[in-house]
Parts: structure tokens; sequence; C-alpha cells
């Protein structure tokens, strides 16, 4: 068990967001921190988790919800680890945090929650020292988990959402390091092997920290990270094993995650920050009812907390509950002169359903 500072506390909604909301088809409820930092030095040897960020989350097999993410006192420290927490009341609350993954002595991050079936998935990236993707699986809902398993992906890195396919299949988005080629580990018997698909980017060669989801129609959609400002995506028609070229979707994007998520009626639900680059604030979602042709106005998820400068709200995930509500997690991260730190967050967000 950590000793770790523990918070699970309900935030106070400005009033103008909740208006926001009210005014869409979207309404964010229940904000909550899973995990609060518990150092702000970087350089202090007993500063283990001052740092916390990207988040993952999932709803397991059998019915509690669970979040990931790595801590450290900076980015890429060698006692970075993942830690876990679970909820037992669908994000209304959660349980303190525990270690889930930390080779000693090597940076361990970027960990990917998905479950298939009974089958709940842990994809990750590691320093062991040179970087690659290992994953490890669990059949009891996170309780125990298997040795981890090295892709053989070098200088690639997990990030975004592993999905399971209407066919059975199970998708994970990878890139190479730098927001370059994004794309797709592939199984077809349950998740023993896996084959890469897919090097997508824009005409600059930029396509980081891909996000993918199955829509109703069978395509596979890709939203993708860049650094000129907007967001891109790729379309495969053929479960991931070829993609279209990338374009543009629109919509603005800073450098930085984004997710994408399908519901079960088929609305595409995009978390993102808007820009413009560098800044990684606020944090927006929109839904697409038609399969991301059109999206629709956008809605307050999170905002820094105060209107200064070293603020990032960012690396969101979003799950769907049983009763059709989504669970959001982020991180949102403080980093200035004299003080680094990071925070994980989350909300249910309710989608209004039209008749």
């Amino acid at each position: 068990m950590l000793r770790f500072c523990f918070l699970s506390v309900y935030l106070i909604v400005s009033l103008a967001a909740l208006d926001a909301a009210e005014e869409s088809d979207i309404q964010i409820t229940d904000r909550t921190v899973i995990f609060k930092h518990t150092s702000t030095d970087p350089k202090d040897p007993a500063n283990q988790s001052g740092y916390n960020l990207g988040p993952s989350l999932a709803l397991l097999p059998d019915g509690r919800l669970m979040a990931a993410w790595f801590s450290s006192p900076s980015e890429g420290a060698e006692s970075q680890r993942i830690v876990q927490a679970f909820s037992s009341d669908q994000g209304r609350s959660w349980g303190e945090a525990t270690v889930l993954q930390d080779f000693t002595g090597h940076a361990d991050f970027d960990p990917v929650l998905f479950v298939a079936g009974s089958e709940t998935f842990l994809f990750f990236s590691a320093f062991t020292p040179q970087i690659d993707i290992y994953f490890r699986r669990s059949t009891d809902s996170a309780k125990t988990w298997s040795e981890p398993v090295k892709l053989n992906q070098p200088n690639h890195t997990t990030r975004s959402n592993g999905i399971a396919l209407s066919t059975g299949e199970l998708l994970v988005p990878l890139h190479t390091r730098g927001t370059k080629a994004g794309g797709v580990m592939k199984s077809r018997d349950d998740g023993q092997t896996w084959t890469r698909f897919g090097a997508v980017a824009n005409p600059e060669g930029q396509g980081g920290e891909p996000t993918i989801a199955e829509t109703k129609s069978g395509k596979v959609h890709m939203m993708l990270r860049t650094k000129d400002g907007q967001l891109w995506r790729s379309i495969s028609s053929d479960k991931g094993e070829t993609w279209s070229a990338a374009e543009k979707t629109g919509l603005t994007g800073t450098s930085s995650a984004s997710h994408l998520l399908c519901t079960h009626d088929g609305t595409l639900v995009l978390t993102y920050n808007p820009g413009p680059t560098p800044l990684r604030f606020p944090l927006l979602i929109r839904t697409s009812r038609d399969e991301g042709v059109t999206w629709s106005e956008p809605t307050l998820l999170a905002d820094r907390p105060a209107k200064v400068g070293g603020w990032s709200i960012c690396y969101p995930t979003l799950t769907e509950l049983p009763d059709g509500t989504l669970a959001a997690i982020w991180a949102q991260i403080k980093n200035s002169t004299n003080e680094l730190y990071g925070d994980i967050h989350t909300a249910r967000v309710i989608l209004k359903k039209r008749s």
C-alpha cells in the first residue's frame, strides 16, 4: 500500500460552466479528485508521487470502475511507476491508490486500460532501457495480473484506449515517439499475438498519440495529435488493417492527446484541448451523431483553476457506464519555476437523449 495523500471530494462547478452544460446536450456532474500530489519539488528524493499524468479508465467486468496513471517526481524519472484506484459507485468516489506496475529502476508510463469480454488488458510503455510497449492481462477484474509481455515495438509508445471490435478482434493504438506515425496493434486470437498495422500522419509527418473508436457502420475512426494547431483523422474500413490518408477534421487542437469514444447508441464523443498551441487548456467535449461529419458545439469539461500561467488540463479518457452515463478522467498539471505537480481528476458526463 502506498503512503499517498488521498482526496476524494466533490469540486464546486462554476455557474458559467453549468449554464453552458444546460444549454447543450452534455451535462457534467460529480466532479471528483481521485489523487492529489504529495509533493511539489521534483528534486526531492522522497518525492515519489508529486507528478501524476497519463490517466486511463475502464469499466471492469465485475462492475467496478478502474483508473490507472503514471506517478513520479517528474516525467521520465527512474522511480516512475503506474498506479491504480477503483470506484464501486460508478465514479462518484474512489479508493486508495496502489502500485499496479513498476519495473524497478526504469520509468513506466502511459497506461492503456480496456476490457474485452471477461478479460481486462493493461498496455503500457517503459524504458528497459530502450523504450518499448508491454501488456498484461487479468481474468478476475484486475485483482491479479499476468507478467508483462514485450511487444517488440522499439521507440513506440501507447497512450490512448484499446477497443474490442464488433468482430471480436482487438485493436490498441500506438505511435512512434516524437508525435509521429500513428497506427494500431491488432489481435485476432484474443490477445495471444499482435500485428502492427498503419503509419498514419499528416503531410508534415505528424500523427502522435492516436485514439480510436469503431462506429455503427463498422468503420474505425482515428484522431491524431499534430503540431499544426489542427485535429486530424483517418478512417479504416477493414478493421484497422489499412487507413485513409489523414485529413483535417475542421477542429482546432493543441499538440496534446485527445480521446474518442463511440457509445452504444452510436454517438461519437470527443474530448480535447482546442489550443492554440502550446496551451493545454481548457478541456472540451463534443459529440457527433453522424460519424464525425459534423460536431456539436463544445461543452467545457474542465479548465485551469486560476487564470495564471503554468497550468495544463490534459490527457483525457472516457468510458461508458451501464446506464449510458460516461466517466471522464484527466490530469491537472502545474509547472512553474519553483514547483511541479499533477493531480488526477474525474467527472461523470450525461448525454441528453434526443427524441
